[in-house]
């Protein structure tokens, strides 16, 4: 990226494949990219698959000059990949990284596997490496909300206090605290308190996770668990 000659004695760079592979990167990604090193295809395509390889190369099209190692490509290329597993291999990929960051237990009950696939699924589209799952998943883990700037200027709006008081008694109600129940409680309160879109969606995000923007709200609302939202809402409150 800095177009200087990989050091084998700078240990801010990440030179050998394993190391990768310990990151979470996955072997077909890192083939991917591998062969565009010095070499490139015809047309715009780079995706593709060790017997698509195998059938598109040509030897002409081999560079003269030399390969740059573009992290940041490698990084989109493996999302490409991520984006494409099943969900239990997108688990497979990131519970490593989950229990050695102490955040879940090897040992799991059915119930907490289940959450974790919730968890990685949420923010499968997104994450760019296994080991990346920890730092985008940091909110789950909190007992605390930790209120970004704009999530305060969010909160401080004159219709949040009806909002909070709607969507708690409409989810204190709820005996299924799935995506799908959710879904509809927020329905409900836009249609008692009349309030729609971001008056809406962004006050309610801003109290359970401290951020305005983030993964899919539902989801995201009944991973955190019926009691710590309460807890949250009710802290806005009072």
């Amino acid at each position: 990226e800095s177009r200087k000659k990989l050091s084998k004695r700078d240990e801010s760079i990440i030179q050998f494949i394993e190391q990768y592979e310990e990151l979470g990167y996955l072997p077909e990604a890192l083939f991917n990219f591998i062969t565009l090193l010095g070499w490139s295809p015809v047309g715009e395509e780079e995706i593709f698959t060790k017997e698509e390889f195998i059938n598109i190369f040509d030897a002409d099209r081999l560079s003269k000059s030399p390969a740059l190692f573009d992290k940041q490509k490698l990084t989109w290329m493996n999302n490409q990949y991520v984006k494409q597993l099943d969900a239990d291999s997108a688990v497979e990929l990131s519970l490593p990284h989950l229990i050695e960051a102490g955040k879940v237990s090897k040992s799991m009950t059915a119930d907490e596997k289940e959450w974790v696939h919730g968890l990685v699924s949420l923010y499968q589209e997104q994450m760019s490496f296994g080991a990346e799952i920890v730092e985008l998943s940091q909110l789950f883990f909190k007992d605390e909300v930790e209120f970004e700037a704009e999530a305060k200027e969010v909160l401080a709006e004159e219709q949040v206090p009806e909002v909070m008081k709607a969507f708690l008694q409409e989810i204190e109600g709820l005996e299924e605290f799935s995506a799908d129940e959710i879904k509809k409680s927020i329905k409900a309160v836009q249609k008692s308190t009349g309030h729609k879109g971001k008056k809406l969606f962004m006050p309610i995000r801003a109290a359970v996770t401290g951020q305005t923007h983030g993964p899919d709200l539902p989801k995201a609302i009944s991973l955190l668990g019926k009691e710590k939202i309460k807890q949250r809402l009710q802290s806005i409150l009072y």
